[in-house]
């Protein structure tokens, strides 16, 4: 995983393929991919890039008003991703949550992870240039003159 944190990716390939709604939360573009595999009537499986959430509980409480017509979602599991969005391609991730989602059936909500990627990528390039451009960032110490 670019060479800088222990993530057991084995460990989150298996809850990927088990968990009926996920997050992997990219607190480095302040962001999360956000998956509900639950389906009922013609809701079917729910992808979106939402605003990073402070707790689990907070991300049931969203899913919940975004999808009123499913049952409270017991639990959620939260992935958190500490590097770049191309490293979740690079480890295989994004290639089981296309599998995930595709085993689904629903058309629309694998062309909503193929976008979500599109959309990670752009905001992560947005934060590297306002990083870059001091923008949004403080300097915790400078150079002594």
């Amino acid at each position: 995983m670019d060479g800088q944190f222990s993530i057991n990716l084995e460990a989150v390939l298996q809850h990927i393929e088990k968990a009926e709604t996920f997050s992997i939360a990219l607190p480095t573009v302040k962001r999360a991919l956000v998956i509900d595999m639950r389906t009922k009537g013609d809701d079917g499986p729910f992808v979106r890039v939402m605003p990073m959430a402070r707790t689990a509980s907070e991300r049931l409480r969203s899913l919940r008003r975004l999808r009123p017509t499913l049952p409270r979602a017991a639990e959620i599991l939260v992935v958190p991703w500490p590097s770049f969005v191309d490293g979740l391609v690079r480890a295989g991730i994004w290639q089981r949550l296309q599998q995930r989602v595709a085993s689904s059936g629903s058309a629309a909500a694998a062309d909503a992870l193929d976008d979500s990627l599109t959309e990670l990528r752009v905001a992560e390039s947005r934060e590297l240039g306002a990083l870059l451009r001091g923008e949004e960032y403080e300097v915790l110490w400078a150079k002594a003159k």
